[in-house]
């Protein structure tokens, strides 16, 4: 047992989750009419010291980048302090971003997107630095692929490499990466079972929308297989209206027209809720706090990132705090 591990990581967590923006700070930045606004409104922020002196109108890729970049370095400093088992389980909620980084490079090669564009969006995570994303973009997209250490991975991305070949479409490495994550994810935790079902109703609804074969793109096992005949949207959210699934698909259920952007954000702030529940009531006992605080304060960045984004855009104040995961409760 870590218990030492996780009793030090949740005072640290808990220092960290008390130091984010407030009521009043989101609607500060949300009243922002432009980015010169919005950077003067961050400086009335805990985020002031993050910005440093980044300019939002020239560097506002590197603005986002850096908010990233904060977050890697926390879960990095979370796996470093951690003993082996702790370790194991933060390196393996990890993967899910390695293998983001892995999908940007080979797609980044495909497409012939310059080396340090690649780079830019790159943000490394516990157990893969900088230096290991670098070497990859050197190689070609086979020799990458023979790199990976999972065999399950490997075996998936030479089995797509085949097909890319023959077809010089990305799609199948692409859905090869979004198995392996949906395959790992449990293995982290017994609660990301219910989050990898529902991403595979989504996958399957999407399917349907897009009229496209589902088996590219879903997780095949039993629990979906129970839907693939359905012939509709409202008729897959039917078949799994039962808990937990139906206290998100239930309100869609008949409903002629279902968007699925909403209904995937749905899903997200409903295990955003779980994970909330999880940090908050654990306990030095459940390693899984740590697992949802890595969960909310990534949900959190990511909504700072969008807030940037919409404000540069010129999206409406509600429209941006409609895309929101962790703020959008306040």
């Amino acid at each position: 047992m870590f218990v030492g591990d996780i009793s030090y990581l949740l005072g640290r967590a808990h220092g960290i989750i008390g130091n984010i923006l407030t009521k009043s700070h989101l609607s500060l930045l949300l009243s922002s009419k432009n980015l010169t606004e919005l950077r003067a409104a961050f400086t009335q922020t805990p985020y002031d010291n993050v910005i440093g002196d980044l300019s939002f109108e020239t560097q506002i890729s590197d603005v986002a980048r850096s908010f990233k970049n904060i977050y890697s370095e926390l879960v990095v400093k979370f796996y470093s302090q951690s003993s082996s088992a702790m370790r194991k389980k933060i390196q393996l909620f990890s993967e899910r971003y390695n293998a983001e980084n892995l999908r940007i490079i080979l797609h980044g090669i495909h497409v012939g997107m310059e080396h340090e564009a690649i780079i830019a969006r790159i943000v490394p995570v516990a157990g893969y630095n900088l230096d290991y994303y670098k070497k990859l973009l050197t190689m070609p997209i086979q020799d990458i692929i023979s790199l990976q250490k999972d065999t399950s991975l490997l075996r998936d991305l030479r089995r797509a490499f085949e097909e890319f070949k023959s077809t010089d479409r990305f799609t199948p490495l692409e859905s090869a990466i979004d198995q392996y994550v949906y395959r790992t994810l449990p293995a982290v935790s017994s609660h990301y079972v219910t989050y990898v079902n529902m991403k595979n109703i989504l996958s399957l609804c999407r399917c349907l929308v897009l009229d496209i074969p589902a088996f590219r793109y879903i997780l095949p096992n039993p629990f979906i297989a129970k839907a693939l005949n359905a012939n509709s949207v409202s008729e897959v959210l039917e078949i799994y209206n039962y808990p937990p699934y139906k206290t998100v698909f239930s309100k869609y259920i008949g409903q002629a027209e279902i968007p699925l952007h909403e209904l995937e954000f749905a899903v997200e702030r409903f295990h955003l809720r779980k994970w909330r529940q999880m940090f908050r009531f654990g306990s030095v006992l459940e390693p899984d706090s740590i697992i949802g605080f890595l969960e909310l304060k990534l949900a959190e960045t990511m909504d700072v990132i969008r807030i940037i984004v919409g404000i540069n855009a010129g999206f409406p104040e509600q429209e941006i705090r409609e895309n929101l995961l962790f703020y959008s409760t306040l």
